[in-house]
């Protein structure tokens, strides 16, 4: 499914990217309400990562939409460890509590 749109903004999370000549700029995680897929009685919620490059409009899919919350969670996680382990630079969030920490959960 190709989405064009979050729709309605549900949550967001400042981090910042500071390169390696020191220069400092944002990137943001952009959450959407979770919605029924057109065609069955199951949910998506859409998500969005900009300032690290691809700024495509992903989602995560679930049997309600608390699981489809769930699962966005898990995959922003996967995809932000994945860009900051393969970005020149370091991604931080500011309230997390080590380097690589950006409050999404990451099965290991």
């Amino acid at each position: 499914m190709y989405l064009s749109s979050l729709g309605d903004i549900v949550a967001i999370r400042e981090m910042s990217l500071t390169d390696e000549q020191g220069i400092a700029s944002k990137a943001q995680v952009l959450i959407g309400a979770p919605k029924c897929f057109p065609d069955s009685t199951d949910y998506y919620c859409p998500f969005q990562i900009l300032g690290l490059g691809d700024e495509e409009i992903r989602y995560a899919g679930g049997v309600d939409g608390i699981q489809a919350l769930q699962l966005v969670m898990s995959m922003i996680g996967a995809i932000l460890r994945f860009r900051s382990e393969n970005t020149a630079g370091t991604l931080r969030w500011e309230a997390g509590n080590s380097e690589g920490d950006f409050g999404f959960p990451v099965d290991q």
